[in-house]
């Protein structure tokens, strides 16, 4: 089943059963997907609503962040995102480890051979071409490490 469909019943079934915070959270993804069709001209295919989704994710996990950090005054807003975070990822590819990462940068690193800063941008992208389910930002943090 495609994304758009899956998310199309799951919108279905919590219409009916009156989940207002599954509601929100499925009509934002497709008001993002639609944003994002109208831009590109494409139809909504499931790697366009992946993207859609992680980006999303990645979004709202600093928005949670930052309601936290106001203490009570954000307390209930920060638990409403992090239930969207928590429903919107059953999409996504499961997430490698940082140990699992790190095996994967050793495996560019030495097929590249020798390397040092300036070459990060090309290494990261040898890394991200590896595996699915890879956080740029936590590859950039390690092969940052990795190369220092």
């Amino acid at each position: 089943m495609a994304i758009t469909d899956d998310l199309s019943a799951a919108l279905k079934e919590a219409m009916k059963a009156k989940d207002k915070p599954k509601l929100d959270a499925i009509r934002q993804i497709q008001t993002e997907v639609a944003k994002k069709k109208a831009e590109k001209g494409e139809e909504a295919t499931d790697e366009l609503v992946l993207g859609v989704i992680s980006s999303y994710v990645k979004k709202m996990t600093k928005a949670v962040e930052e309601y936290q950090s106001l203490g009570d005054r954000g307390l209930e807003m920060a638990e409403k995102i992090q239930f969207e975070i928590d429903f919107l990822s059953g999409w996504l590819p499961e997430q490698l480890s940082e140990e699992e990462v790190v095996i994967i940068i050793d495996e560019v690193l030495a097929e590249i051979g020798d390397v040092d800063m300036s070459q990060m941008g090309k290494i990261i992208g040898f890394v991200m071409a590896k595996a699915d389910g890879l956080d740029g930002s936590v590859v950039s943090k390690l092969v940052r490490e990795k190369i220092s």
